[in-house]
């Protein structure tokens, strides 16, 4: 967590006429075109002062970081092996939510990296045992995004599929549930099967096609696996994927190169 009163150097009963006035002097001292020998330093110094600024000016976020800040930096270091399972649930708590709040003010690489802390330290931890529902599925997705804007895909959908197993039944917000199944879809489709073994890529498809989508992106799907099953010559297979996309949609673009190394193999066998 980004401690901001030290960040506009101040301390933390100050007034918002005392924040006001140490964030505009900052900013003049920070300021890119004033160190135009290191401007891009400069340039990150002053987004992090505006968005300690814009946290602590405001009455509502400033009183919900404190909250945090008080948990985050005035409590001793988390419990070792030897203190009390109270303790250690107090501990787990305020790092939860300290995630959270990072998450959602944007502060991704403390979020990630807070997370991993945490799963070091505890490995069975339960974000629902110390959450409410909302701000549970909040913070899981907010991750899995973090995560696949990282590029670290694997873990992404791995996020996404385990809020989407742990919320079907429960979600109030049917649009979330569409724009993870999206999400799972554009990972495994444009990302990891892309660079897959033929194989590989096949199990990625059977994945999506669980997510029971609409139906062109279930033809899309099977004549992406049309065109794997030809890669590794399985001709039967390939000609089968590929009349179950046509059967879905009929007017499926990009299939013409497909068909045409199909008929050249049935014509060979033919000969």
């Amino acid at each position: 967590m980004v401690n901001y009163y030290d960040i506009l150097e101040i301390h933390q009963a100050v007034s918002i006429e005392e924040i006001r006035y140490s964030f505009r002097m900052l900013i003049k001292k920070y300021h890119p075109d004033i160190n135009a020998s290191n401007k891009v330093w400069a340039e990150s110094k002053t987004k992090t002062i505006i968005q300690a600024y814009k946290t602590l000016s405001d009455s509502k976020t400033r009183e919900q970081y404190d909250r945090l800040y008080k948990i985050h930096f005035r409590t001793p270091p988390r419990p070792n092996k030897n203190k009390q399972a109270s303790t250690e649930t107090e501990d787990i708590q305020a790092r939860v939510r300290i995630i959270l709040f990072d998450l959602l003010n944007g502060h991704t690489p403390e979020a990630i990296n807070n997370y991993e802390l945490l799963r070091k330290d505890y490995s069975d931890v339960n974000f629902l045992v110390h959450l409410n529902h909302r701000d549970y599925i909040d913070c899981k997705f907010l991750l899995a995004e973090s995560y696949e804007k990282l590029g670290r895909c694997e873990i992404a959908v791995e996020l996404y599929e385990f809020i989407l197993e742990r919320g079907k039944n429960t979600f109030q917000r049917r649009h979330l549930i569409d724009e993870i199944k999206e999400r799972i879809s554009n990972i495994y489709c444009r990302k990891l099967a892309r660079y897959a073994s033929p194989q590989k890529a096949l199990s990625y498809y059977e994945k999506v096609l669980q997510l029971k989508l609409y139906k062109n992106k279930n033809a899309f799907i099977y004549k992406k696996m049309a065109e794997r099953y030809l890669e590794l010559r399985e001709y039967e297979n390939a000609l089968r994927y590929l009349n179950i996309a046509l059967s879905l949609n009929p007017n499926l673009q990009g299939i013409q190169k497909l068909r045409t190394k199909l008929k050249q193999h049935t014509a060979h066998c033919a000969a």
